[in-house]
């Protein structure tokens, strides 16, 4: 199912005149434009649509959906896939790809023919080779001006897209044939107005279970200070649906003595996740590079989560383990398992010291795991300005974070350590609220 998110958004205003020590200041609303998909009023036509999100690619808030998609670049405008042309084409120094098109909706037909055209064309795209999506690329109608004419256009507007940074180009060449290969590939529709039909289109997502694509639907409003001013354009993006990838039709080919292909349909047992995210499935591939044993731990600490009042909380740099508390709505960090390999619990004692909770609370959670994997140790490490934190390191004396690969032993252990923090937590709140 798609998960749905508020769009229940007042018409935006813009204040002026306030200074750092008075907030009186002058609201002024908003006016709001739409861009039209059947006649071109005063330019805002659906290809001007296409060509503000090319020219402003931030505009989408793609990593919203999945993390992994950040610092996008605009790669081309309509370009051709089979016998069709998608809107846009946009990638990531990692190697991320995404197609996004852009559609004013007008009913219902209009909603199901773009998401089946956007499916289509996730479909066509795997179909490709690394050198055939750049070929692609050069027939675009219109291409990054960091493209250039000649040479890899990929490749030459990563490198200006990373100026003054590093940019591996064999790995980001091997990520996107990967992602290619796999079908790894973030489909956006984006529009004005999007409705709830639109939204519960996403469930057609899963009659593809052989891609990894991900989908959502992006609502962008227009605003503008006066129905004439041009010369400064409000835009207010938000996901309205993405889909969730929970029980999936997993393929089975099997070949008999007889050498005849035949299929057949399983159903994986419900609210086992037949498989994750592209984030996280990106995540467990570098991760296994590091560590087999660290893979297996973070499957199974996502997959025991709910059982001890954990909510896995994906990150660019891993996954969080997260407690949310019944008496003051706020999260607590059981600590980040880090796609480098390392454990990193840095922000659960500043969480405890904000919210006014003992320091002991968080120090015997720490050293209950100390106590499970002999040689390791704690010690003070900065965190913000006058705030400091500790962390856990192994082996003694060493300066290196305590490495995933020596909790998976003592996993059921760790988490039964989480518990009793939790638990201490809650008495805490319990005797406070009283």
């Amino acid at each position: 199912m798609p998960a749905l998110h508020d769009r229940q958004y007042a018409n935006p205003l813009i204040v002026r005149g306030m200074t750092a020590n008075s907030a009186k200041g002058h609201a002024k609303p908003l006016f709001p434009f739409f861009p039209s998909a059947d006649q071109d009023e005063g330019g805002f036509s659906e290809k001007w649509y296409q060509e503000l999100l090319f020219e402003n690619p931030s505009l989408l808030p793609a990593s919203e959906i999945e993390h992994e998609f950040h610092s996008l670049e605009a790669v081309a405008m309509e370009l051709p896939i089979g016998v069709n042309w998608a809107d846009l084409l946009m990638v990531n120094p990692e190697g991320c790809i995404v197609l996004v098109e852009t559609k004013l909706f007008k009913n219902s037909e209009a909603r199901r023919e773009v998401l089946a055209q956007a499916i289509e064309y996730a479909c066509d795209l795997s179909g490709l080779t690394y050198l055939e999506l750049v070929k692609q690329i050069k027939k675009a109608g219109r291409l990054n001006p960091s493209a250039g004419e000649d040479g890899d256009p990929l490749l030459q507007i990563m490198r200006g897209s990373t100026q003054g940074g590093t940019f591996d180009e064999e790995l980001f060449i091997g990520n996107v044939a990967r992602n290619l290969r796999l079908g790894r590939i973030l489909l956006l529709i984006v529009g004005d107005r999007v409705r709830n039909e639109a939204a519960r289109m996403v469930e057609f997502i899963h009659r593809t279970p052989h891609l990894h694509f991900t989908l959502g639907l992006i609502d962008i409003a227009l605003f503008r200070e006066s129905e004439k001013d041009l010369d400064a354009i409000f835009v207010q993006a938000r996901v309205v649906a993405k889909t969730e990838l929970h029980v999936r039709d997993v393929i089975e080919f099997v070949l008999p003595d007889s050498a005849q292909i035949r299929h057949t349909v399983k159903h994986e047992e419900p609210g086992r996740p037949t498989r994750t995210t592209i984030s996280e499935e990106k995540f467990l591939e570098e991760l296994g590079k590091v560590s087999p044993d660290a893979v297996e731990l973070v499957k199974w600490a996502i997959e025991n989560a709910e059982e001890h009042q954990l909510q896995p909380d994906w990150g660019a740099q891993g996954v969080s383990l997260k407690y949310l508390d019944d008496y003051t709505g706020a999260q607590f960090s059981f600590g980040q398992l880090c796609k480098d390999g390392s454990f990193w619990p840095v922000y659960w004692l500043p969480r405890i010291i904000k919210l006014g909770l003992p320091q002991e609370i968080a120090l015997n959670y720490l050293d209950d795991i100390i106590g499970l994997i002999p040689g390791s140790y704690r010690k003070e490490v900065g965190y913000e300005h006058e705030l400091k934190s500790q962390a856990i390191f192994y082996p003694h004396g060493s300066q290196k974070y305590l490495r995933l690969e020596k909790l998976f032993p003592v996993k059921e252990k760790w988490f039964e350590a989480i518990d009793r923090a939790i638990g201490r937590i809650r008495e805490f709140q319990e005797r406070t609220h009283t």
